[in-house]
């Protein structure tokens, strides 16, 4: 399929929850079909919610049975801490679906309940913070920080990105 083509589902929920609608939002500008499931409502967020009004969908059962890839915004230490009664739910639809797994800024707590979705691929501000649980392939995003931050102080940066805005990291074997 091209990517226009292809059904989104973003749950949005704690930290995560606002990249998660951010993402979103950029996807429906771009033609994508995206279903937003919205269990806690990030704070702030509320611009957001209104662009997404017409994707939003209430509860888990009115997702759609078929999606391309899922994006998780629940997977943040905050949320994952206090662990809300809805986790489950979204962990087992997770589970059942065959959609590959974009996990958002996943910081995973040394004591959980249980593991969240396996992600196939990550997307962090920072190195992910795991004490337990699998975050997939990571990939380095360059979000355009770095140089307006150095330009202000009129530091010289020169990005590691060169004409990408998207370098994969690769694990290496211990020695």
């Amino acid at each position: 399929k091209q990517w226009y083509q292809r059904r989104v589902r973003v749950v949005a929920g704690g930290d995560g929850g606002k990249v998660a609608l951010t993402t979103a939002t950029h996807l429906t500008q771009h033609g994508v079909t995206v279903h937003v499931l919205v269990l806690d409502r990030p704070t702030g967020c509320d611009g957001l919610m209104n662009l997404l009004r017409e994707n939003t969908v209430e509860g888990i059962s009115a997702l759609p049975s078929v999606v391309d890839i899922i994006i998780d915004g629940t997977q943040d230490r905050n949320t994952l801490n206090r662990w809300p009664s809805w986790l489950d739910g979204v962990i087992e639809w997770t589970e059942g679906s065959s959609a590959p797994l974009l996990a958002i800024d996943p910081q995973h707590p040394p004591k959980m309940p249980r593991s969240p979705a396996v992600a196939k691929w990550s997307c962090a501000l920072g190195a992910p913070l795991l004490s337990q649980g699998t975050v997939g392939r990571l990939f380095l995003v360059d979000i355009g920080l770095f140089p307006a931050a150095f330009a202000e102080h009129r530091i010289a940066y020169t990005s590691p990105f060169f004409d990408k805005f998207v370098i994969p990291l690769h694990r290496t074997s211990p020695s």
